[in-house]
């Protein structure tokens, strides 16, 4: 079994495409908007006015909008703000990406779910008149379930003309976040030492126990390795932290450990999937994300915190971290940006 597995992932990652463009981050008044670009030509990114109206409700509402043009075609990034909460269901999410962008006209339309920036979302194609296709994703920043149905306050529609590679990139590494004063974010920073790990980070003031395995020996990887789990546990949502000490230097690869990620996902029974470059806890690595059925969420990261490159240019460390989360995607971003793992001089 375990040399199917290697063989699939082999042949995935020879496989896989080129590594994604370095990204581009942007600021959208209130928002850091941060994507990757796969384009032949050059591009330019403008941001206009914010545009201010309200909804046929009442609810007023500011539309920021980051346009992004190339001799490939046009896409466009809205962050739309509402006064107060709005129905974000999955039929006004639908709605949101069938709402035919720069009014043009279809002869086909065909909406699905997606994943877009870690969130539940829609993602319509629209066949054009002339040929070729329009793509058009919605998804909700902050909804929550309320009595009836989901609400939210913050919607982002993603439009897209351009080659369907580069849409596809734009989707899958999209990510805005609210940014917030320092004074908002307290510092309340967990410090756990695990054996010869010390482990840290910080998830703010949620109510939460930390408990840490005993060390298991890494049979299946050879002798010398050690394994320990730390878990946080947080009653109807919790994390946990495998960390893999090896007593030798390995390579460390990217494309790798993001297929392993998605694999684990899979196994999972998280059949909607994906993964991509990510830094956590300061260092590169993979995040991997999955749906499942019932529309539950996991998260999968996985990093080498003290990874370095040598001189012929490889990458290698001797801690593999894998990080497995079901809380919330506020609290997770909150808990890979922090999360510090270093081995002590003395282990």
């Amino acid at each position: 079994m375990k040399d199917e597995i290697f063989l699939i992932l082999l042949g995935a990652l020879l496989a896989a495409p080129a590594a994604s463009a370095a990204p581009v981050f942007q600021d959208l008044g209130p928002y850091s908007v941060s994507f990757n670009l796969i384009l032949q030509s050059g591009w330019t990114v403008q941001v206009p006015e914010p545009v201010e109206g309200r909804t046929p409700e009442g609810v007023g509402y500011v539309e920021r909008t980051i346009r992004i043009d190339s001799d490939e075609g046009l896409a466009e990034i809205r962050v739309t703000a509402y006064g107060s909460p709005v129905p974000a269901g999955d039929g006004a999410t639908r709605a949101l990406s069938r709402k035919a962008p720069w009014g043009i006209g279809t002869v086909g339309v065909e909406t699905k779910e997606r994943l877009v920036d870690r969130r539940t979302g829609s993602h319509t194609t629209f066949q054009q008149p002339r040929g070729g296709e329009v793509h058009q994703a919605a998804y909700w920043l902050d909804r929550y379930l309320a009595p009836g149905d989901y609400r939210g306050r913050t919607s982002c529609v993603i439009s897209s003309s351009l080659p369907w590679q580069a849409t596809k990139e734009l989707f899958d590494t999209l990510h805005v976040e609210e940014r917030r004063e320092e004074a908002e974010r307290p510092t309340t920073i967990a410090t756990v030492i695990a054996g010869e790990y010390r482990v840290s980070f910080d998830l703010g003031d949620l109510d939460y126990t930390v408990i840490d395995g005993e060390a298991v020996a890494g049979e299946e990887d050879g002798p010398g390795v050690l394994r320990r789990k730390i878990t946080i546990d947080g009653g109807d949502k919790a994390a946990s932290i495998m960390i893999t000490g090896y007593s030798e230097p390995r390579l460390v690869n990217a494309e790798t450990e993001r297929l392993l990620a998605e694999a684990l996902l899979q196994a999972g029974g998280y059949i909607k999937n994906n993964g991509s470059l990510w830094d956590i806890g300061g260092v590169s690595g993979v995040l991997g994300v999955g749906e499942d059925p019932n529309h539950q969420i996991l998260y999968v990261a996985i990093f080498w915190p003290d990874q370095i490159r040598r001189a012929g240019g490889d990458l290698i460390g001797m801690t593999r971290c894998e990080v497995v989360s079901r809380y919330r995607w506020t609290e997770t971003e909150r808990l890979l940006s922090t999360l510090r793992v270093e081995r002590s001089m003395e282990g």
